[in-house]
Order: C-alpha cells, then structure tokens, then sequence
C-alpha cells in the first residue's frame, strides 16, 4: 500500500520538499499557540494570595472567600468601537460585533461575531470594565476594586 502525505502549498514550498523529507514531521509541524489570543481566564484571587504569603514551614491555610478573577481578550481590529455591543444577561457576557461591507485589500467583506463567556458568580454589570486597546484588542474584566478588599 502506497503511502500519501498531503502538505499544504505554503507550509511546505516545492524548493524545501527535500529538507522538510529528511527532517521529521514533528520538527516541521506548525505552533498555533504562538498566533492565538488567551482565552478567558479565570484566576482565584484567595488562593493566589495564599499561596504567595504562606511561609514555607506552616501548614496550607484555608483560601480568603473573595470573588474570582475574570478576564476576556478579543482580537476586534478590524472593528470600529461603535459597531462593538457589549451586554450582560442572566449570568452571561455576551460581546457582538459587526460592520457593513467595506473594501480590505481582497476586495469587499462584511464581518461579524459573537462570542458568550459564563461570567463567575456575584459579577454583575456594574463590577466589569471593557477597554479597547490601541492595538485593537478588546479587554474586559473585572474592576479592580470587586476582588479585593
């Protein structure tokens, strides 16, 4: 039985079949994670100050009750701030955008998305923050001032 490799045109150009053959697939295999953005992240605020201020020859002292960490970040560049809608229900923060048609260096293209994050118990409206960078990241968060006392 004849073996098949398929390999994409732009990962793998005619002129280094040869080196990319010698070499093991691992070796050329691509890492997304260098191209992503983080996803939300959730980080309990209690244990990390725990595990920071333990000294080393005291038992594990029980984690502070205080309200998690939450964090989102979007890619949204190729969006204006005002076709971003950012709204808060039952629980959820939901993040929309969407723009026209408009000319990009392809031709014309309409965008839109939208994205649904379980926010942590007891954050409502008023406890989140949204800031859209200059980079065209879209960051929303918990104020500082809900997580810690």
């Amino acid at each position: 039985m004849a073996k098949i490799i398929l390999r994409h045109l732009i990962e793998t150009p005619v002129r280094y079949e040869e080196e990319f053959e010698a070499r093991g697939l691992e070796d050329c295999r691509l890492d997304h994670a260098l191209y992503e953005l983080p996803g939300p992240t959730t980080v309990d605020l209690g244990k990390a100050r725990v595990a920071q201020a333990a000294p080393v020859d005291t038992a594990e002292m029980p984690p502070q009750r205080d309200k998690s960490r939450f964090q989102v970040l979007l890619d949204v560049v190729q969006f204006q701030p005002e076709d971003i809608i950012i709204q808060t229900f039952e629980g959820w923060l939901l993040i929309k955008a969407q723009h026209g048609t408009r000319m990009d260096e392809h031709g014309f293209i309409s965008r839109s998305f939208t994205r649904q994050y379980k926010l942590p118990d007891g954050i409502e409206t008023k406890d989140l923050s949204a800031i859209l960078c200059h980079d065209g990241i879209l960051v929303v968060e918990v104020k500082d001032s809900v997580g810690t006392k």
